[in-house]
């Protein structure tokens, strides 16, 4: 039987899940390197080696899931089985205390692969039997890590569908939570809403690229600001669109500028 796991970017972008079970441990750390690959579908280039660190002083049983990621426009990522597309070794292991595991995760090609595809593997802490003297809440870690498969001589090819202004409801920052009325959590702030296409066959990474924004203020001054791929990546995550996918990411920005104005280049 076949199932659909939806999740949000941010909770996978954040690669760390905590999963409540009917058990209570304390939670220190674990650690897997890397959160983000490529790999090529055939030939030497087709094998991830990830690594696993456990930082606790208790031993900890893990194993290792394959998923295909398809996301959507508004960023939700749907998570579908894909074990038979991988070989995973070892698929589950108990790493000791202050030990370390690294996983040889194998790509299986599928026919012809001609274009980038986006999977992920779940590193996920294996719940244990607890004696009934035990306390009844277990904090389960869980790491999915994003693994583009990506043939030879693939391109993106994002192209900028449209640009209008918006708002978004967004958190406060430390600073300003420290300083804010009590029991204010969040602001809104202004910007713009920006659909990216991408007709090539890899994947585009809008947070892993430059922006340059150019328009014109709705008091008619020019307008023109630069982001690095870090200062894109803080609103849009790895931002990545597969091909003939698109994608809706907000910008926020200090000034309103008249949207037909607009123009972003990548950089």
């Amino acid at each position: 039987m076949s199932f659909r796991r939806t999740l949000s970017v941010a909770s996978v972008a954040a690669a760390f899940v905590l999963s409540i079970f009917m058990t209570a441990q304390p939670l220190k750390a674990a650690r897997v390197t890397p959160m983000v690959a490529e790999i090529e579908p055939s030939g030497t280039g087709s094998t991830l080696r990830l690594e696993v660190s456990n930082s606790e002083d208790r031993a900890i049983p893990f194993e290792i899931t394959m998923h295909r990621g398809i996301i959507s426009e508004d960023g939700t990522v749907t998570l579908e089985p894909a074990d038979d597309r991988f070989v995973v070794f070892p698929p589950q292991t108990v790493l000791q205390p202050q030990g370390q595991q690294v996983f040889r995760i194998q790509y299986i090609p599928d026919g012809s692969t001609n274009q980038s595809e986006i999977f992920y593997a779940s590193v996920s802490q294996v719940p244990v039997a607890l004696s009934e003297d035990e306390s009844r809440i277990q904090m389960l870690m869980r790491f999915n890590v994003l693994i583009n498969v990506v043939p030879r001589g693939t391109q993106a090819e994002p192209k900028v569908e449209w640009i209008r202004t918006a708002e978004r409801v967004v958190p406060l920052s430390e600073e300003e939570a420290e300083v804010a009325e009590e029991g204010v959590e969040t602001k809104t702030v202004s910007g713009i809403e920006v659909r990216i296409s991408n007709s090539g066959d890899r994947y585009f990474g809008a947070g892993q690229t430059n922006w340059a924004i150019k328009g014109t203020t709705l008091e008619g001054s020019p307008f023109e600001q630069r982001f690095s791929d870090s200062e894109v990546r803080l609103n849009t995550g790895l931002g990545i669109v597969a091909p003939s996918k698109a994608r809706i990411f907000f910008i926020p920005l200090e000034q309103s500028l008249d949207p037909d104005s607009v123009e972003i280049e990548f950089q």
